[in-house]
């Protein structure tokens, strides 16, 4: 290295790579279905501590406050596998519901992974153009 090579290093001392921006989180709502069941409401407990964990992505509803990303849980059925399937929608702000559903095994595993990946579905239905 040449003096000037060691001048400049010293000016410009190497920059750490830049971080990606940090994103505010989404407020979000778990909600159920009128007379759902005691399974839908293990879902629905289940997925909020989940949600709520995941600070850095989610902060849940307070009291009179308006979610922009709503998770209703609808019922939890068998396909004809046995499996069991937890019918539910998103929604988000007061957008049109999509459906989704979804098999699992065990309940407090699977909500996890489910809120692992909600994020990634309110940031395609914001980048998805209204139908």
């Amino acid at each position: 290295m040449t003096l000037a090579t060691l001048a400049l290093a010293a000016l410009f001392p190497p920059q750490a790579a830049a971080a990606p921006p940090k994103v505010a989180p989404m407020t979000v709502e778990v909600r159920t279905a009128p007379k759902a069941g005691a399974e839908v409401d293990t879902w629905a407990k289940e997925l909020r501590a989940a949600l709520g964990a995941r600070k850095e992505e989610f902060r849940l509803v307070k009291a009179g406050e308006k979610a922009e990303f709503v998770v209703l849980l609808d019922s939890v059925g068998k396909r004809p596998d046995g499996t069991p399937v937890l019918s539910g929608s998103f929604a988000l702000g007061s957008g049109k519901p999509r459906p989704f559903n979804y098999g699992f095994a065990d309940v407090q595993t699977e909500a996890e992974k489910l809120a692992r990946n909600l994020r990634g579905y309110a940031d395609q239905m914001k980048a998805a153009p209204p139908r």
